[in-house]
């Protein structure tokens, strides 16, 4: 029997008992839907995620020491910028909330003491005008970049270039804007003011730096260069447990391990009910050979050989399989849409390696759970078939 003959007699039998058909489906259906909705719940979890530390910056390494009775400012600062093959830039990661004004707006944001390298460091992009410069370092400049979040609070509509804005009583004139870098939960990030690192002392009374950001210029290079610094410190501080050299490319790594991890064992759990769904297609399948044990046994008579009763009957149950996948397909996409809406704020949607893996693997199991009736009627003797009622 042709293939396209065997698809056609399947989907003849399905619209003809649609009821008890749709009812073998819902356990495919459930299953399917549950796998992908899960699936794409952690899927979205994990991008949402890798999105926070994309905010971050990747291939940064943070770097702090807690020994008060060494002061490490400047020989840390330069050894981290001797690094030149492994490192980008580096910056102080030195802030504070500092009470600013516009006009008669106060607001207390945090405020940076950074250099040329900051943007770099700690991935921001300018909006308008410009970033701090070395000569601002050098020659302490009261200039300052601000965040998107500044710009709503003290300038709405109004252009911030060129404005003067006081932080601790002393006038910064306001040189640049950085683009907006979060979204309206996690807002911090845009909640900055970036000054001259040189300009620490006047506004905080104290010039020591204590920690910074490198800012490596790859994966690989990251872990090296937190080698010679770990090395570094360790020469210069006797007690490992005051200072410390890390990267959230780690902390990605694991993470996306465990995410990974859980979405196997949700998707397994899951699965279960993709199981259920396969007796369900077994059982039906038995039923069916039951029902058409004449027919069986005609098309045996007439020298139909076995291979052609099984595929007939596993063509069946592949279908039932296929269209409850289809189905379950829909259910997905639905459910990770209202999932992902509530949990995160925004759709996610199933790819199509998910969608199409839950299909193919529904279908395997209609094979698969379709194999014994079809060989079960392959077996039957045609006289024994033909005398059935």
């Amino acid at each position: 029997m042709k293939f396209i003959q065997a698809f056609s007699m399947a989907l003849k039998s399905i619209f003809n008992n649609k009821m008890r058909s749709f009812l073998t489906m819902l356990g495919i259906i459930i299953g399917v839907g549950s796998v992908i909705t899960l699936v794409s719940v952690m899927q979205g979890t994990q991008r949402k995620v890798l999105e926070e530390y994309a905010k971050m910056g990747t291939n940064r390494i943070n770097v702090g020491y807690y020994d008060w009775n060494v002061d490490l400012t400047d020989d840390l600062y330069k050894y981290c910028i001797s690094l030149k093959d492994e490192v980008l830039g580096v910056t102080p990661n030195t802030q504070q909330d500092l009470r600013c004004r516009y006009r008669t707006k106060n607001w207390t944001p945090t405020v940076y003491f950074g250099n040329d390298k900051f943007d770099v460091c700690l991935s921001y992009e300018l909006d308008k005008g410009r970033t701090v410069s070395y000569s601002d370092v050098r020659n302490r400049v009261k200039i300052c970049v601000i965040g998107s979040t500044i710009q709503k609070e003290f300038f709405g509509l109004e252009n911030p270039i060129g404005k003067k804005i006081k932080i601790s009583g002393h006038e910064f004139t306001v040189v640049g804007l950085y683009k907006e870098k979060s979204d309206s939960q996690q807002w911090s990030y845009d909640d900055i003011i970036l000054v001259p690192q040189s300009l620490q002392r006047t506004l905080t009374g104290s010039r020591r730096v204590n920690q910074f950001i490198v800012k490596a210029a790859s994966s690989e290079t990251t872990k090296s260069a937190i080698q010679k610094i770990e090395t570094f410190l360790k020469g210069k501080i006797s007690d490992e447990w005051s200072y410390n050299v890390y990267s959230a490319n780690e902390w990605i790594e694991q993470d996306t391990q465990m995410t990974t991890m859980l979405t196997l064992v949700v998707g397994g759990i899951a699965g279960i009910s993709l199981l259920v769904g396969g007796i369900g297609i077994m059982n039906i399948m038995l039923v069916s050979v039951s029902e058409r044990t004449r027919e069986i046994g005609i098309r045996m008579a007439i020298g139909a050989p076995r291979r052609a009763i099984i595929s007939q009957f596993l063509i069946e149950a592949a279908t039932i399989s296929a269209c409850g996948g289809a189905l379950g397909i829909g259910l997905g996409c639905l459910g990770s849409a209202l999932l992902s809406a509530a949990i995160f704020q925004e759709i996610y949607l199933p790819s199509p390696v998910v969608a199409a893996g839950a299909v193919l693997f529904s279908v395997a199991l209609g094979v698969f759970f379709g194999f014994y009736p079809a060989n079960k009627a392959s077996k039957m003797q045609p006289v024994d078939a033909l005398r059935n009622q």
